[in-house]
């Protein structure tokens, strides 16, 4: 498996794990690409496990696929699974105490604060449930914004943090909400004992790209889906 793959996958974790026939398949009620999607184990790899996996389970098929998969990636377009949001990963390093204000409000539990955004920006309350779930199987740390107009998670491992589940209420974007939260997300991860950040991004999001550019975020690697047209 790719590294960022095995990375990625473990912060945001599905519910149930098989892996067979040279796949790692992951399942998480059908809810987010990232945690119901199949990781590559064998270049061999045959796509009918994928496609006969997730048909049973009720859930469209999906293959995450990283670089050096080339092979695996034509085989899977050749059974009809199409690509869809071709996403970065960015990283930089924590090697100071990064400059915030520290007005976010970091928790160990999500907030009534926190969950209010999955309203406030249409997600409806299985999804918002099921990301609460997926979140709540790791370490993580939940920010909310002072004004309540963002929030965010950072999931820490060790020396590293991955940067999650950033939102901002569309009638506060561009003033600064997200910038002050992430920083304050960062900071809470180098006391935590953090040394290095990473997230992920879908490739055609600009605002993202330009908030994490200027936040001393550089890419790393990338992947995308192929999804079963």
């Amino acid at each position: 498996m790719h590294e960022w793959a095995a990375r990625v996958a473990r912060d945001w974790p599905a519910f149930t794990v098989e892996t067979r026939g040279g796949w790692r398949l992951g399942l998480a009620d059908g809810v987010t690409k990232r945690a119901n999607s199949a990781l590559v184990l064998d270049p061999g790899a045959d796509v009918a496990e994928v496609t006969a996996y997730y048909t049973g389970h009720g859930v469209r098929p999906c293959a995450q696929v990283w670089p050096g998969e080339e092979a695996v990636d034509a085989r899977l377009a050749e059974h009809g699974y199409e690509v869809v949001e071709p996403t970065l990963v960015l990283a930089r390093g924590l090697d100071e105490r990064p400059a915030a204000e520290g007005a976010s409000l970091i928790t160990a539990r999500p907030t009534s604060a926190w969950s209010a955004l999955f309203g406030r920006t249409g997600v409806d309350a299985r999804t918002a449930d099921t990301v609460t779930r997926i979140l709540g199987q790791v370490g993580t740390a939940y920010g909310v914004a002072a004004s309540g107009e963002g929030r965010g998670c950072a999931v820490l491992d060790g020396e590293s943090v991955g940067i999650c589940a950033m939102v901002t209420d569309p009638g506060a974007r561009g003033k600064g909400v997200a910038t002050g939260l992430l920083a304050d997300l960062l900071r809470w991860a180098y006391d935590e004992g953090a040394r290095s950040a990473y997230l992920c991004v879908v490739e055609g999001n600009e605002p993202a790209l330009r908030l994490y550019g200027g936040a001393g975020f550089a890419p790393v690697s990338r992947y995308h889906n192929r999804v079963l047209g």
